[in-house]
């Protein structure tokens, strides 16, 4: 449903050089990153079985994938922390988010942000409601850190 049919962010020459320098930044190839968010999301799976919605979603979280050139992981990873997002029970979300750090937290908004961006793909009233949780946590400075990031996902 994007109101655009062009993507005029390419164009802008300081975005162009954002993205190069996190290429840089990263030392992995885009095929590592794929095979560690493989390795990730076996993890993740087992924890929900589990039933242990933090430690999934702290693992889901940790180490996300940044940089150009890294779409399949980034969008695959944005995909596994959708599916723990889902999996964890109306009852639980507050004392999940409550038990995650700050950073963390700035991380779940930006796949929040992520897949709200794209309805087709997420769950938007989930993700709605772990907003609304994730921000009566961090306060209105976790929007601001995450719009204010560089790093996107």
């Amino acid at each position: 449903m994007a109101h655009r049919k062009l993507a005029i962010d390419g164009f802008d020459e300081e975005q162009q050089q954002i993205a190069q320098q996190m290429q840089i930044l990263s030392t992995k190839s885009d095929h590592e990153v794929a095979s560690l968010v493989d390795q990730k999301a076996s993890v993740v799976r087992a924890a929900i079985t589990r039933g242990n919605s933090v430690e999934a979603l702290e693992k889901a979280l940790s180490e996300p994938p940044y940089g150009h050139g890294l779409e399949a992981a980034q969008s695959a990873n944005a995909l596994l922390v959708a599916e723990v997002l889902m999996a964890t029970r109306t009852q639980e979300v507050n004392n999940v988010v409550t038990g995650l750090s700050e950073d963390y937290r700035d991380v779940l908004l930006k796949y929040i942000y992520h897949g709200l961006a794209h309805p087709a793909d997420f769950n938007c009233g989930v993700l709605l409601s772990w907003h609304e949780r994730v921000v009566e946590a961090g306060g209105l400075g976790s929007i601001v850190r995450v719009m204010a990031d560089r790093k996107t996902i």
